[in-house]
């Protein structure tokens, strides 16, 4: 049947109109929306609603602080809505060069009728992995008893940590080491950044959130996931929920050091030589603008030392 046969009805489409569950936490739950390149956060509780807009605003600031041509690309926050108080929070795009019109929000309360009656947030979607790096990762990286389950979605890059065999598998943020990395990158050469430029993303984008943004990065995932709109491979940072701000006018970095030791080792390990490390250094500091230079070196050295006195202790 053609496009254009008039027998053709809605009835006939196997597509979802309503938001899909793709994915919870502990603190929310997230929808995806067929047909549009977005995502809902919703909380579990509504409880919660000061949280969940604290992140929105969060993830603005840093969006519009942070994401430029960085190798690791952020979502951008599109609107707030509580169902409560039918409250919609819009940040606008800036505006185009002649752009005439005030711009105007294209959301309203009936854009989120078919969530759970709970404070959210929409945003920037996510994609998942490359078909063919989803593959490799099942066929390479999964135990023999898991075979059977679905490809992972996302991968998370946990270049500060050597994983070691699990029978367990999470299909949704599916865990890639050094050593991992450096497998996909072998077979899939051109679809991996080289994982220097990754550790150097890493640190750049880091010293981006510190140092334009105010904020500690507490919690946030470095992921390796898909293009929205092309099969390659991207890389993002996501999660932003437990970000603090911080005074960045005062020399005390003790909240940055407290985040950077508290979240998942995604980033190499602070040690002074080690290969990857000395590229996220390197990064770091030439990413910082020179007003809080002097921040950025105390930071770096303290994590050096909290790192050299936990090897002791080991």
């Amino acid at each position: 049947m053609s496009l254009s046969d008039n027998s053709f009805s809605g009835s006939d489409s196997l597509e979802a109109t309503v938001p899909v569950r793709i994915g919870a936490g502990s603190f929310a739950t997230i929808y995806a929306l067929p047909g549009r390149a977005v995502v809902f956060k919703a909380v579990h509780l509504q409880d919660h609603l000061a949280q969940i807009k604290h992140e929105y605003e969060a993830l603005h600031n840093i969006y519009t602080l942070c994401n430029s041509d960085s190798i690791f690309a952020i979502p951008r926050a599109l609107a707030f809505f509580d169902p409560t108080t039918q409250e919609i929070l819009f940040h606008p795009p800036p505006p185009h060069q002649g752009r005439l019109r005030q711009a105007r929000s294209p959301f309203n309360a009936a854009f989120f009728a078919d969530l759970p009656p709970r404070a959210c947030y929409v945003m920037e979607r996510v994609a998942p992995l490359p078909r063919s790096i989803a593959q490799l990762i099942r066929s390479s990286m999964y135990p023999p008893t898991a075979s059977g389950l679905p490809t992972p979605l996302l991968g998370r890059l946990y270049f500060g940590k050597e994983l070691r065999p699990s029978a367990f598998v999470n299909t949704n943020n599916f865990p890639i080491d050094v050593a991992r990395y450096r497998l996909l990158q072998d077979q899939s050469t051109d679809e991996l950044s080289p994982i220097e430029e990754v550790a150097e993303g890493m640190g750049e984008i880091l010293s981006r959130i510190h140092w334009d943004a105010g904020y500690d990065a507490r919690d946030v995932e470095f992921v390796l996931a898909g293009d929205l709109f092309s099969g390659a491979a991207g890389l993002y940072i996501i999660d932003f929920n437990q970000m603090q701000s911080f005074n960045k006018s005062h020399d005390d970095v003790t909240s940055l050091v407290e985040a950077f030791f508290s979240n998942d080792p995604y980033y190499p390990r602070p040690i002074p030589g080690d290969q990857l490390y000395e590229r996220f250094k390197q990064a770091y500091v030439r990413s910082c603008n020179l007003d809080h230079l002097s921040g950025a070196n105390l930071f770096l050295c303290t994590i050096e030392k909290h790192q050299a006195t936990k090897a002791v202790a080991l």
